[in-house]
C-alpha cells in the first residue's frame, strides 16, 4: 500500500541553491489511497536547526487544525519551536552535514472524543509512476532514503481525546550521505483498522495515515540537472485522411539527474512544411533527485501528412543558473492506410480501363487457313503367277 499525496495546486519549489540556504514552501492537499496523507500551505522559511523537542510527550489542548496536515479527526505538524513567536511550521525544512544528528519534534493532535494510538515513523518520498505526483512509502516498507534517518522517541503513542502531544524525533544524517536534497515525511498512522476491502480472495485492512513532509539538505556540492529521453509520437492518421480529425499523443521521460529538487516547465513545439503545428507550455510536477516522471500530452487534430521536427524543452527557471534539457525528433506523418486504399483504387481503375478498351476495340480476327492433308497414291499390287 502506498501513501499518495495529491496537490491542491502546483507545488512551489523547495530547494537549496549553491551558496544559498533559503528554502521555499510546498503546497499539498490530502488524498486517501489505501491511506490518507494531509498537507497544507505555509510561508517560506529559511533552513534552520530547530531546538531540541521536549524529552517526553506532553498533552495539551489542541490548536487550530487549519494550518495542520489533518484528516478532520486528527492532525500532525512539526512541533513549534519553544519560545518562538513565528508562525507554526508546516514542514520539516532542515540542513546539516554528513554524520550529524538533527533534533526536532512532531506534534500530534487528537480532535476526537476518544483516545487514538499511532505509529510514528519516517517515510521515503518518491514520484508516482502514474502522474508524477509526490508520494510517501507506507509503514513497513524498507526505507532506504531520508525515511531511514528518522528516529522517534516512541514508535507508538496514545494521544488522549481532544489533546495534543509532541513526539521527539531525531534525523541522523549518515556519514556517507550524498549532498543535496533528500525528501520524505514523518508520518502518524492510526493503529486501528478503519475499514476492510475485499480484493479477490484477500481482505485488506485500511489504516489512516497523516504525515508532514520532511526536507533535509545535506551540505556539499549542489548540482541541478534534468534529462529528457524517449521522446516519441504515437497515433495514426484518420481514414480517410483530411476528412476526419486525427489524434495523437506525445510522450517522453523526464529525469531529475541532479541532487536538487526541480520544478520544471515543459515547452512542446512542432514545426513542419505547413508552419507551426503545436506550441504549448505546461507545468510539470516537482521531481525529486534521482526520480523520473512520464510526460504525456494529447495532440488533437494532428495533421495526416506532415514532415518536420518535434522539440521538447524542459526548464527549471527557478534554479540559479536555470537548468534545462532538450530533445528533438524528426517528424514524418504519412497516412499509409489512405495511400494504400488510394493505390488499390487506382489499380482497379487501370484494370477496368484495360478491359473496357479491349471490349470496345477488340483485336481483328485472323482468317483461319485450312490446310488439306496431301492424298496418298497407292501403287497397284503386282501378282506373280505360280510356276506350273
Amino acid at each position: 500500500m502506498e501513501i499518495t499525496v495529491g496537490t491542491a495546486r502546483e507545488n512551489s519549489v523547495v530547494r537549496r541553491k549553491v551558496r544559498t540556504r533559503a528554502a521555499a514552501v510546498l503546497l499539498a492537499g490530502a488524498v486517501l489511497v489505501g491511506a490518507s496523507v494531509g498537507f497544507s500551505s505555509g510561508n517560506a522559511r529559511a533552513a534552520a536547526t530547530p531546538s531540541p523537542a521536549p524529552p517526553s510527550p506532553k498533552p495539551s489542548a489542541p490548536g487550530s487544525p487549519n494550518d495542520a496536515h489533518q484528516n478532520g479527526s486528527w492532525w500532525v505538524q512539526p512541533a513549534p519551536t519553544p519560545g518562538s513567536t513565528a508562525a507554526a511550521r508546516q514542514y520539516f525544512i532542515l540542513e546539516g552535514r554528513p554524520g550529524t544528528t538533527l533534533q526536532d519534534g512532531l506534534a500530534v493532535s487528537n480532535y476526537t472524543d476518544h483516545p487514538i494510538t499511532y505509529y510514528v515513523y519516517g517515510a521515503d518520498g518518491y514520484n508516482t509512476p502514474r502522474d508524477g505526483q509526490f508520494a510517501l512509502r507506507d509503514h513497513g516498507y524498507a526505507m532506504i532514503g531520508v525515511g531511514s534517518w528518522v528516529r522517534t522517541a516512541f514508535p507508538t503513542i496514545t494521544v488522549p481525546a481532544r489533546t495534543s502531544t509532541v513526539v521527539p524525533i531525531s534525523i541522523a544524517i549518515p556519514a556517507n550521505a550524498s549532498p543535496g536534497d533528500h525528501v520524505g515525511g514523518v508520518s502518524g498512522m492510526d493503529t486501528a483498522v478503519e475499514s476492510v476491502q475485499q480484493q479477490g480472495n484477500v481482505q485488506v485492512g485500511i489504516k489512516r495515515v497523516v504525515a508532514a513532509r520532511l526536507y533535509v539538505h545535506v551540505d556539499g556540492p549542489a548540482v541541478g540537472g534534468l534529462t529528457v529521453t524517449q521522446l516519441k509520437v504515437t497515433g495514426s492518421a484518420s481514414f480517410p485522411a483530411y476528412v476526419s480529425d486525427s489524434d495523437g499523443t506525445v510522450t517522453a521521460t523526464v529525469t531529475n539527474s541532479g541532487n536538487l529538487l526541480e520544478s520544471p516547465k515543459a515547452h512542446l513545439r512542432a514545426t513542419g512544411i505547413f508552419g507551426t503545428l503545436i506550441d504549448r507550455t505546461v507545468q510539470l510536477p516537482q521531481i525529486l533527485p534521482g526520480q523520473s516522471i512520464d510526460f504525456s500530452q494529447a495532440w488533437k487534430n494532428m495533421p495526416p501528412f506532415e514532415i518536420g521536427t518535434l522539440h521538447l524543452d524542459v526548464t527549471d527557471d527557478t534554479a540559479s543558473p536555470p537548468v534545462t534539457s532538450s530533445e528533438a525528433l524528426s517528424l514524418t506523418l504519412i497516412p499509409w492506410l489512405t495511400l494504400l486504399v488510394a493505390a488499390l483504387v487506382v489499380l482497379a481503375l487501370l484494370v477496368g480501363l484495360l478491359f473496357w478498351r479491349r471490349r470496345r476495340n477488340p483485336p481483328p480476327v485472323r482468317p483461319r487457313v485450312r490446310r488439306e492433308r496431301p492424298q496418298r497414291h497407292e501403287r497397284p499390287e503386282t501378282t506373280k503367277a505360280a510356276a506350273p
